[in-house]
């Protein structure tokens, strides 16, 4: 990313401060001031409330079917619902003012959220539910759109950038909304193809991505915040293994196992995901984001089976067949780990060092037991993907720090 001179016609400067500024309805570009931080705005902080329901709908669809089949509806529902969180906060963290309009526009957002959260148990289930949710997440990606629109009329200094997004984003928007005239499983494949020329958009618009500048400081953040969305909803899945467990001894100790495994994930991602690779957003910055995709979704997945192995071992305690958790456990941290890991090569080069090959070894070693179908008893998987996670946080803390191939512009 190019450095930043003094501030033009039509940029602002500055970090939120907790005072709240209503301006008159003109977008302004965030130029990032060098050494200072910017914090998530309250605004921000509330929009991030509704994709908590998101996630706990999205948890649901895996809980009921986890299967390859299950998977896959899985991934289709969050990868849009992901991308959506995106999409905003990267409007809000170059053209956010906090002005009434843009306020009034994010309530909006965020009761459009919410209809495509309650359309998701339904996705797939028919015409009707496929339907719901297109024409949702229709009306999320064209709100979006009105505020680039926006943003596009107000700084000229972004219209490099505002186009690009407008094209591509609109001609998502426009699949999405075309899916929902015809009938499954035919509007499945107008989804796939929506979503791709969303996904595609800011990789192919690197250019004007780099003429306007985004927050490398604040963009972490952002990152941390929805992986702090995710980890909360494996917590309130570990509450509801409790509550179902009866406190026999097996069942919660399978609880207390998920747990671990949690901490672990979350002492890895703010430990040791390092942001700087957004210093600079050909490859690794694109890396950053879009490895987001595996932390966050791997983190999901992993709750998820955390809470069928606490029902499987409660299940055998009164006798019942129950879905057993240790396959989706184990693709769960196989998918985390092959986000952290690939974030980290990418950064230090395609020779990797001794954190990114760890990572990405543990990736394929998870996958392996996943495969053989996590057959072991839920308490030694537990165990050994615990004992895994921390052997690879004491390597992080260990290995040596290889220079990094990005330099900043």
């Amino acid at each position: 990313m190019r450095g930043v001179g003094a501030p033009e016609a039509g940029v602002a400067r500055g970090t939120y401060t907790g005072k709240v500024r209503l301006h008159r309805g003109r977008v302004r570009l965030r130029v990032p001031e060098e050494g200072h931080h910017r914090a998530a705005s309250p605004l921000e902080l509330f929009f991030d409330l509704v994709f908590v329901v998101a996630v706990a709908e999205l948890t649901e669809v895996l809980l009921h079917a986890p299967t390859w089949a299950g998977v896959l509806r899985f991934g289709a529902l969050y990868v849009p619902i992901w991308w959506a969180w995106v999409g905003y906060s990267f409007y809000a963290d170059r053209f956010d003012n906090d002005d009434r309009i843009y306020r009034l526009i994010m309530i909006i957002a965020m009761m459009a959220v919410l209809s495509v959260s309650v359309a998701v148990p339904r996705a797939f289930t028919g015409t009707a539910g496929a339907k719901r949710f297109a024409l949702g997440y229709f009306l999320v990606r064209l709100i979006l759109l009105g505020l680039y629109l926006r943003a596009h009329y107000h700084v000229p200094r972004a219209r490099t950038l505002t186009t690009r997004f407008l094209q591509g984003y609109g001609l998502g928007a426009a699949i999405w909304g075309a899916s929902a005239l015809l009938p499954t499983p035919y509007c499945y494949v107008l989804w796939g193809a929506g979503l791709l020329a969303e996904l595609l958009t800011p990789i192919l618009s690197a250019s004007a991505v780099a003429r306007v500048p985004f927050n490398a400081s604040h963009i972490p953040e952002r990152f941390g915040l929805f992986t702090i969305i995710v980890l909360g909803e494996v917590v309130a899945l570990n509450a509801i293994g409790i509550a179902a467990s009866g406190l026999r001894a097996e069942t919660m100790a399978v609880v207390a196992g998920s747990f671990l495994i949690a901490a672990c994930q979350w002492w890895l991602v703010f430990d040791h995901v390092d942001p700087s690779p957004l210093r600079q957003w050909r490859l690794t910055g694109q890396a950053y984001v879009y490895g987001h995709l595996f932390v966050h979704g791997g983190i999901t997945v992993t709750g998820v089976g955390g809470l069928l192995a606490a029902q499987a071992a409660n299940a055998r305690g009164h006798g019942h067949p129950a879905l057993d958790g240790g396959s989706v456990l184990c693709f769960g941290m196989a998918v985390f780990l092959l986000g952290v890991g690939g974030i980290h090569l990418l950064n230090v080069g395609l020779g990797g060092d001794l954190r990114a090959w760890s990572r990405l070894g543990l990736a394929a070693a998870f996958t392996l037991i996943g495969l053989a179908g996590g057959g072991l008893p839920p308490l030694l998987l537990e165990a050994v993907l615990v004992c895994g996670l921390s052997c690879q946080i004491l390597v992080e803390t260990k290995a040596p720090a290889v220079p990094h191939t990005l330099h900043t512009p």
